[in-house]
């Protein structure tokens, strides 16, 4: 009955996977049918590489507030130096952008583990990291229907069922954080609510939605940069729009690296303000650059030692220790 259950589960898993990907590939076709290649090559030309260099320094600032927020919820119960932060959020992040699956989460993991930090805790932690970050998108993105024309209905409906999500999703946690009874649950959701401790304080909970407003913020600053770097015109709150539809649309499962998923959110995202498709494809493909170069360039070499490192440690583990010489008791001297 179980191989049943775990056969008919993978199969609904790769059925899912292959739909996503369907949809995803249907989406591209339907952006890119007919698009002039030539101006999509003037178009990267064009670009300005001086914006384009601020643009990857505002994603490595986006880095360094990703760090910061790890130190502000590890806090004085696990405390971890905060160059030791940024160095695993830009491994952490590398990986997710090369690997399939959620690499990086497991990367994160390992690395806190190794400094005593519980995987139950780092995992409840990861969770909280994307929910400050979404509530800080949603904050970004609510006023944005009332102040751009021709965002659709069934966009603003989005936004505004993510935002009270988002929410509705921090209360309950902070209810369970700081009411739930830890002893009566099965020992690794005791372990995950025990490692919501941040919510428990209240000024822990604002710094850390401060912290990811200002990483979004950055995000935002970063489209907007890329945009003008590209010669596209278009107000800021056509770049937070864009960022939501893109975070939206990666919500599915479909590659390493968002690739696909992340271009369609842009594509759309532009079509809606009638951007050329060329320039639209442009800035899709660099800002997805901008969103994941830094951390490839930063963070693969910073993973090498980790890594073997580890397997050194594992081949001296497995290595049968030689017998040494056998101890020769001494017999105290006579007195």
């Amino acid at each position: 009955m179980n191989e049943r259950r775990s056969r008919a589960k993978r199969v609904a898993g790769i059925a899912f996977r292959v739909l996503n990907i369907a949809a995803i590939i249907g989406a591209l076709w339907w952006f890119l049918r007919g698009i002039d290649v030539t101006a999509l090559g003037r178009a990267l030309e064009r670009a300005t590489p001086w914006l384009l260099v601020v643009a990857l320094l505002l994603n490595v600032f986006s880095q360094y507030v990703s760090a910061e927020g790890w130190r502000i919820m590890l806090g004085s119960r696990h405390p971890v130096p905060r160059g030791r932060l940024l160095r695993y959020e830009f491994s952490a992040q590398a990986a997710s952008a090369i690997s399939p699956g959620r690499a990086g989460e497991l990367i994160r993991l390992w690395f806190l583990k190794r400094d005593a930090v519980p995987v139950t805790t780092t995992g409840a932690l990861i969770w909280l990291e994307k929910l400050f970050g979404a509530i800080g998108l949603a904050i970004l993105v609510i006023p944005v229907p009332w102040l751009l024309d021709g965002v659709p209905g069934v966009v603003s409906g989005c936004i505004a069922v993510f935002a009270v999500f988002m929410v509705v999703q921090l209360g309950v946690l902070i209810v369970i954080a700081r009411r739930g009874r830890t002893e009566r649950l099965p020992k690794f959701l005791s372990g995950v609510v025990s490692g919501m401790y941040p919510l428990r304080e209240p000024r822990r909970v604002v710094a850390m939605l401060g912290v990811m407003l200002v990483g979004e913020a950055a995000d935002v600053a970063g489209a907007v940069v890329v945009l003008h770097a590209l010669g596209i015109r278009l107000p800021v709150t056509a770049a937070i729009l864009t960022l939501f539809l893109i975070d939206f649309a990666n919500m599915l499962p479909v590659a390493p690296g968002h690739f696909g998923t992340f271009e369609v959110g842009a594509l759309y995202a532009l079509d809606l303000m009638h951007v050329l498709p060329s320039s639209a494809l442009a800035f899709a493909l660099l800002f997805h650059v901008q969103q994941n170069l830094p951390q490839v360039v930063v963070g693969l070499p910073l993973e090498l030692p980790l890594l073997v490192g580890r397997r050194r440690l594992r081949e001296v583990a497995d290595t049968p220790a030689e017998p040494g010489p056998e101890p020769v008791e001494h017999s105290p001297p006579d007195r």
